[in-house]
């Protein structure tokens, strides 16, 4: 079983400082959807990318790089009528190159149904939510992934996605709108700021628990957090990614039916704190 990832692949050409002020750029692999598939594969997963790029040297480079990563690339699709996106990036500046590009361009129509039924799960994130066909393909593999059965799990990212939108109300009133699609919601604290107002969970649990959502992960500057709807528990925050986490619900065998009934102990094994437990037990209930 595979985790697949929907989202864009983009050259990332990196600088020390603010991209204006440099003549050298470091080229890497961009997009949060390679990110995830990447460190899951790196923790011994099998992930899948969902995502296009332009049949131009910079598509083939970032494809052969994330396949050198252990990615299955099996389902990337490339395009001539769109280039690859470029992003230059440095000094907590974002500046994207992303309309009109491959990735941007990838619609509902271009996917199958057939990678679902093989998947434990459809991860995906904010930024490829912005107003494209590539939204529209977000929500035709939500509906694909729940009829096949695979947790459908959202990292809004808010203030990661925000550089590659327009406006960050849009960006927000779109994340409100996709949250209650997902069963499994990883969270940080600034999401909530920019969602709520507030960065206490508190204020938020009530609303955020609704639709299909029945399990949270609440990122702390110093702790995690994880809620069902009935139990909750928490651990020193050290090196527990959401790969990792998810790594190890994927290893316990937990399946959307599993959520509601998660216990305490189940929770805990999940956000413990050594990054080297990736061998979890069966579900123990």
């Amino acid at each position: 079983m595979s985790v697949l990832c929907l989202g864009e692949v983009w050259l990332e050409l990196n600088a020390a400082m603010a991209p204006e002020l440099t003549e050298t750029f470091r080229a890497q692999t961009g997009g949060w959807g390679a990110g995830f598939c990447r460190q899951y594969a790196a923790l011994g997963g099998q992930a899948a990318l969902l995502a296009q790029l332009g049949a131009d040297p910079f598509g083939r480079k970032l494809a052969a790089q994330l396949a050198r990563d252990g990615v299955d690339c099996s389902l990337l699709c490339f395009t001539d009528a769109f280039p690859t996106p470029v992003v230059f990036t440095g000094a907590d500046t974002a500046l994207p190159y992303r309309a009109h590009t491959a990735g941007l361009a990838l619609g509902p129509e271009q996917l199958e149904a057939a990678p679902f039924r093989g998947a434990s799960a459809f991860c995906f994130s904010s930024a490829g939510l912005v107003d494209s066909p590539l939204r529209l393909a977000h929500l035709k593999a939500l509906a694909t992934a729940r009829d096949a059965g695979a947790l459908c799990c959202y990292l809004p990212r808010l203030a990661q996605a925000a550089p590659y939108w327009p406006q960050r109300e849009a960006l927000c009133q779109t994340a409100l709108q996709f949250l209650d699609r997902a069963d499994v919601l990883f969270l940080e604290e600034s999401d909530l700021l920019l969602l709520f107002g507030s960065r206490e969970l508190r204020t938020a649990l009530f609303a955020l628990f609704t639709g299909h959502v029945q399990l949270i992960f609440f990122y702390k500057k110093d702790r995690i957090l994880a809620f069902t709807r009935s139990v909750m528990a928490s651990a020193a925050k050290k090196d527990q990614s959401p790969a990792l986490v998810f790594y190890r619900m994927e290893q316990m065998g937990i399946h959307v039916i599993d959520l509601p009934q998660l216990r305490e102990h189940v929770l805990e094994q999940l956000l413990s704190n050594d990054a080297n437990t990736t061998e979890c037990q069966g579900l123990p209930y």
